[in-house]
């Protein structure tokens, strides 16, 4: 980065924090909320000012934490909520020191399980009534799956199709399971797998295609208005998509071949 791009970012931070932390003061507000944006602003004038970059991601990461664990004491002491930023002020500094190391399988993989592990814990100790850590292990798996299938576009796509359905069907499950909201996001990532497998096979693509969107018609329907066949109209219509392709894709190119 430019020298002169640095020295703008340095004094902008220092010129909004100058001025955030005089309207906190003259403005009589009770609480000191400047400490917010102030954690914010000092992270890249740090990271800025000093070279040693694990350096600077370690110093940012402990007056964040800091900042954190003052502003929760001071506001709501009988709710330790800092405990939430622990995993992000410990891997930040551990991923920067690692550098390139840090994007390897194993090191996706045990970071990923450490936070995991860690927010399961403060699932079941603050709120075990509410599976709350489903979304965060759901982020954070992606990160070991693409470290692992990254090369392979089919097995990934599958493996993916599949987190995504099962992270749905269990959120169905968990918030209301009397409606099956979950078949939406199901059908629209199916498409995935099927595109890649399937994308240079018009014909089957489309049979294939067809027959799932007929089965999502045909589900939603019952389980919508069950006393009203509306499912055949869509169905119908969509019975065109492999018919059309069939002699207007694959006869063709037959023909052709023969021909040659």
């Amino acid at each position: 980065m430019r020298k002169d791009l640095q020295e703008f970012i340095a004094y902008g931070c220092i010129m909004t924090g100058v001025f955030l932390l005089l309207v906190n003061i003259f403005t009589g507000v009770g609480q000191f909320w400047v400490i917010y944006p102030l954690a914010v602003l000092f992270c890249p004038l740090i990271w800025l000012l000093i070279e040693n970059k694990t350096v600077a991601a370690l110093i940012i990461s402990v007056l964040f934490f800091a900042a954190c664990v003052i502003q929760n004491l001071i506001e709501m002491p009988q709710y330790l909520w800092f405990v939430f930023i622990i995993p992000l002020s410990v891997v930040f500094p551990i991923i920067v020191g690692l550098g390139r190391a840090a994007w390897t399988r194993a090191t996706s993989y045990i970071i990923s399980l450490f936070v995991i592990v860690f927010y399961l814990i403060l699932n079941l100790y603050f709120e075990p009534r509410f599976f709350w850590s489903i979304f965060i292990i759901f982020g954070l798996v992606w990160w070991p799956m693409s470290m692992t299938f990254w090369k392979k576009t089919r097995v990934f796509s599958i493996m993916s199709a599949g987190w995504i359905i099962l992270f749905f069907s269990v959120l169905n499950l968990m918030t209301t399971p009397e409606i099956f909201w979950a078949i939406h996001p199901i059908f629209a990532v199916l498409w995935w797998p099927f595109s890649i497998y399937l994308a240079k096979m018009p014909f089957r693509y489309g049979v294939f295609g067809a027959l799932v969107t007929i089965a999502y018609f045909s589900i939603l329907n019952a389980l919508i208005s069950p006393n009203q066949i509306w499912a055949v109209y869509p169905a119908f219509a969509i019975a065109w998509w492999p018919l059309s392709v069939y002699y207007f894709v694959s006869c063709p190119e037959k023909a052709n071949h023969f021909e040659t």
